[in-house]
């Protein structure tokens, strides 16, 4: 349930004054280190209380001091990923020195030890790695180390790849901001949460979707974790999992790499159309090359890391277009195969019937469209339409009618990255670093239409430019104590250039040059006819994303306890400008062509209605432009207790509010379904309207504050035996919100969309010889009424609005599971994993319909539903085309608020989703020469989906997901071969022999899986 009212002032002042007292405190970050656990013992099982125990990082010498509490118990927390060894000493018993202890991010280890009597200055040392059990932690997750990210095969080595390792991954990864698609154990595809050393590295977008804007070399990267499950209260903000990725850091050794990957189409065969065509072999080249380098800058104080990265690729794209024949192009279809009827001659087939049951056409003399059979009704051959076939090329397969023009060409990417991360130590007890990251991703494919046609192909520049920013702060103000705190910043803009942005289609084509004075970006219209290739794109963009982030904590150890609370705030801004259809967007069918209302392929012809200038489409002015901001906030605390000796507890309470957007100019309203229409007068109790904010005292916020956002945490862990552990648990955990920043808030008042109607009464029937293609907007146009027009904004047309009442998606999330350790370092696990998505977006731009005449109606009225009767708002609106005449039909007047065509709800809340899976995982941690990790999946994945056929009962969709993938096995393996020095044959070879038969490797990803399911399925 949601709190329905507004923010008022004092109460935004009150909260900001709140948050920053509280970040001064404790505050809120990610955890990015690992931890080791145990218990110090003598050699008769008593425990040793005030032992100290260091644990020193090898790379950069740092030290990590604690002490056993009074029963022997050492906790050693944000310990950064790498190797470590282990000393522990205690006044009257011997020192313990363990090495080659290897710590992965989020990872819990656990290493109890025992000490023999003597003196301190005598050391035991073991060289021997840490259990991999987790012994404290319930979360479900998964863990891509070092050696994997290293050795692992990665096509592009995009490093968002990796997430296929992952059991209950679904989904797509890509190399631009919004290319990656994916679900992680069986959340909605695009609502995670991107962390990179700590702070959030992702944004939303224009339809809210979570963005990526850091993208590190594989070389650069230290540690690739992902939280699927049931993870403590610190993590939040998503439906999909959490991707926790860390950079390295320099050490006391310098140490770089060097790296060139290269494809070549030299190596490539042919494919069977450019064979056919006698084309050459399709171009494709990818370069990708860089290099990574770190090293000490004061030694044991401070280090650098410094990474490169560049791909270039070309690659051959091939297209088969169907282009008007050069006879068609003049409006003689005599050799085309479809008879082409002249819509000006339409009339009743029964002299006198009114209403007509049926209108029938004269087809075209020699099926040829001239002139002199137009010039009786007045119109013409439209000029705009000559012109624009011209833009056509010619076809270039001999014979062919259909599929007549073939090309190929490249398709160039380039992507220019680099990371540097500086990490420095004031003391044991205070370090910091800084971390920057810069990447360029342009996409720029050759025009495949020849010379001037090529404007008209509808190509699109994409290029994306990515900063991310992260600085950290650790203090260590008691050996039991740990301060964090980030500041983080991530932006990527993104320009989706039209190349025929200037195009003059006054001068060019003959349309009115009003369209382009009005619309602000002259780009080459849309024409579209039916079965042709159509002319021009309708999009050009160029939209920036953004987050800016401050996150601390404070953990503390005490006794039983390890506590931790904090803070997470969050900046999101989306600056959003986007055009559509901005130079007309025209549909040529060929039904005006054809008898009226019989369809058949052996009539009409798409083309032809071009030539006529007979269609439908539009002119939007001012499709989105909008600069939003919204704040995030959360608090949480989390209590690891260790309860007994072999069970811990995590208890955890987390509370998220996303406070609704504004917009910089108030740009933005909502639909309100109560509001009194001034309409009402026309007809009687009509409601529902646009109401704007930030005017007549209205707040400037567009939704109702979400305010009781509360999610617990619970988990346990118990360690049954030495080798085996079970964990369980539940989690409830809110996604990102539909009333944060994004791009898509509800255009209406500043969006006109300005419709192409060509018929008499809109009835795609009789042309109306007035407004033609050569003419479509002779009602011409007027400047975006903003606010002025209140709740009449839209009338007479479609409209879209949120609903103020839109809670924030949250997950009930739980899980069991046994985790059992084999010899070898080899850990098997098997757990059940179950979550329930609740108040998850049921629509988008579209979906649901509140203006969908209910199933009742339609049975009821059956064919009725068509029938003409008097427009109760005819004088009142005079926009649109299906309600601004005479006459309306019984249907319009049928839907529940009749003032508008259709209401679209944007991002209606309401659905439900549903994942159940039996999760099975093998590890084997590198040893003797073999790392392996395997998975398997079996499971099923409900949703109910944002498009539906029953507007008013959209559940009734609930049905298998389109990504549902039933079964899943993968495997990833890296098995180093035993020949050369230091290896198991040939271990003293010399060094040319070494260099043949050495540092061989084998490694792989398998993968199975059942296909993902086209469509939904009914349960």
């Amino acid at each position: 349930m949601m709190t329905k009212r507004e923010i008022p002032g004092w109460f935004r002042y009150q909260l900001v004054l709140s948050l920053l007292l509280v970040l001064c405190r404790a505050g809120f970050a990610q955890d990015t280190g690992a931890s080791l656990l145990g218990v110090v013992r003598d050699s008769g099982g008593a425990t040793i209380s005030g032992a100290t125990v260091t644990a020193t990082n090898n790379a950069t010498s740092g030290r990590t001091v604690g002490t056993t509490n009074q029963k022997g118990e050492y906790s050693l927390l944000n310990l950064a990923p790498g190797t470590y060894s282990l000393n522990v000493q205690a006044t009257g018993f011997e020192g313990y020195l363990q090495t080659g202890i290897l710590l992965e991010l989020n990872q819990h280890a656990g290493q109890d030890i025992r000490l023999g009597v003597g003196q301190v200055q005598q050391n035991v040392t073991v060289n021997a790695d840490v259990s991999g059990l987790d012994t404290v932690s319930s979360q479900v997750s998964d863990e891509v180390n070092g050696k994997q990210l290293r050795d692992l095969p990665l096509n592009t080595r995009n490093p968002y790849a990796l997430l296929e390792l992952i059991p209950s991954y679904s989904g797509t990864t890509g190399d631009d901001y919004n290319s990656n698609s994916f679900s992680i154990s069986g959340g909605r595809q695009g609502y995670h949460d991107t962390l990179v050393d700590g702070t959030p590295a992702g944004f939303p977008t224009v339809n809210g979707n979570s963005g990526i804007g850091v993208f590190p070399s594989i070389d650069a990267i230290g540690e690739f974790h992902v939280l699927a499950q049931n993870f403590p209260a610190e993590y939040g903000r998503t439906l999909d999992g959490i991707i926790n990725v860390v950079f390295k850091s320099g050490g006391n050794q310098f140490h770089g790499s060097l790296f060139e990957f290269i494809r070549n189409s030299a190596l490539d065969s042919n494919t069977y159309f450019a064979n056919q065509h006698n084309q050459p072999l399709p171009l494709f080249h990818r370069n990708q090359f860089g290099g990574e380098l770190s090293g000490p800058i004061i030694k044991n104080r401070t280090f650098f890391m410094v990474s490169t990265e560049l791909l270039r690729s070309n690659q051959s794209t091939e297209i088969t277009n169907t282009v008007p024949t050069d006879a068609e192009r003049t409006g003689d279809f005599s050799q085309s195969g479809q008879t082409i009827y002249n819509p000006f001659t339409t009339v009743c087939a029964v002299a006198g019937q009114n209403p007509c049951q049926q209108y029938v056409r004269t087809p075209f003399q020699g099926n040829v469209i001239t002139d002199a059979q137009l010039a009786p009704y007045g119109a013409q051959i439209s000029q705009v339409a000559l012109n624009a076939l011209k833009f056509y090329p010619e076809p270039n397969v001999p014979g062919a009618t259909v599929n007549n023009f073939y090309a190929t060409g490249g398709s160039p990417t380039a992507t220019t990255a680099w990371d540097v991360r500086v990490d420095h130590s004031i003391s044991d007890k205070q370090k910091l670093f800084v971390r920057y990251s810069n990447r360029v991703y342009q996409s720029d494919p050759d025009p495949l239409w020849p010379g001037q046609t090529a404007v008209a192909e509808g190509l699109i520049d994409g290029d994306d430019y990515s900063r991310g920013i992260t600085a950290g702060y650790t203090l260590f103000p008691k050996s039991n104590m740990i301060f964090d705190a980030r500041l983080g910043f991530a932006r990527t803009l993104y320009d989706y250039q039209n190349t025929s942005l200037g195009f003059d289609e006054a001068t060019q084509l003959g349309l009115p040059a009003d369209i382009n004075q009005f619309s602000g970006t002259p780009l080459f219209p849309v024409l579209s006819p039916q079965a042709y290739t159509g002319l021009g794109n309708n999009g050009y963009r160029h939209n920036a994303f953004m987050t800016y982030s401050l996150l601390s904590s404070l953990t503390w150890t005490h006794g039983q306890h390890t506590f931790k609370f904090g803070f997470d705030g969050r900046i999101l801004r989306v600056n959003d400008r986007e055009t559509a259809d901005s130079s007309g967007n025209f549909t040529f069918g060929t039904n005006w062509t054809q008898q009226p209302n019989v369809a058949s392929a052996a009539t009409g012809n798409g083309v032809a209605s071009l030539l006529l200038g007979l269609g439908t489409g539009d002119m939007i002015q001012d499709y989105k432009d909008v600069a939003t901001q919204s704040h995030y906030f959360a608090g949480y605390f989390q209590d690891d207790w260790r309860i007994l000796q072999r069970l811990t507890l995590n208890l955890g309470l987390r509370y998220d509010i996303d406070v609704p957007r504004t917009e910089r100019y108030n740009r933005m309203n909502y639909f309100d379904p109560t509001a009194t229409s001034p309409l009402a007068s026309n007809v009687p109790g009509l409601e529902g309207g646009l109401v704007f904010v930030g005017v007549d005292g209205n707040s400037r916020h567009q939704y109702h504050i979400d305010a009781n956002n509360l999610a617990p945490r619970f988990g346990f862990a118990y360690q049954a035996r030495k080798d085996t552990v079970v964990h369980g648990g539940a989690a409830i955990v809110y996604g990102p919100s539909a009333q944060a920043a994004a791009g898509t808030v509800g255009p209406y008042g500043w969006r006109v969309q300005n419709n192409w109607i060509a018929s008499v009464n809109n009835d795609g029937i009789h042309p109306n010889v007035s407004s033609l293609l050569d003419n479509p907007f002779p009602q011409g146009f007027t400047n975006p009424p903003g606010a002025a027009n209140g709740l009449l904004t839209g009338v007479g047309g479609q409209i879209e609005g949120v609903l103020q009442n839109t809670p924030t998606p949250y997950v009930v999330q739980y899980t069991l599971d046994i985790q059992q350790q084999f010899a070898g370092n080899t850990t098997f696990d098997i757990a059940y994993v179950g979550d329930r998505g609740r108040k998850q977006q049921q629509s988008r731009e579209g979906g649901i319909d509140f203006d969908q005449v209910p199933a009742g109606e339609i049975l009821s009225e059956g064919a009725n539903l068509e029938s003409s009767v008097a427009n109760p708002y005819y004088g009142s609106i005079t926009t649109g085309g299906a309600i601004n005449g005479p006459t309306t039909t019984v249907a319009q007047l049928l839907k529940k608020y009749s003032q508008y065509t259709s209401l679209l709800p944007l991002f209606l809340s309401g659905g439900n989703n549903q994942y159940d899976a039996l999760q099975v995982r093998l590890s084997k941690r590198f040893s003797r020469g073999l790392q392996l990790e395997g998975s398997y999946v079996w499971g099923k994945n409900y949703d109910n989906g944002t498009n539906h056929q029953d507007s008013f009962d959209p559940l009734k969709d609930y049905a298998v997901t389109s990504y549902d993938i039933r079964q899943r096995f993968i495997v990833s393996y890296i098995y180093d071969l035993p020949f050369g020095r230091g290896r198991q044959f040939g271990s003293h070879v010399n060094g040319v022999e070494n260099a043949i038969l050495g540092g061989w490797q084998v490694n792989g990803i398998t993968t199975l899986q059942g296909r993902q399911s086209s469509a939904n399925q009914c349960k």
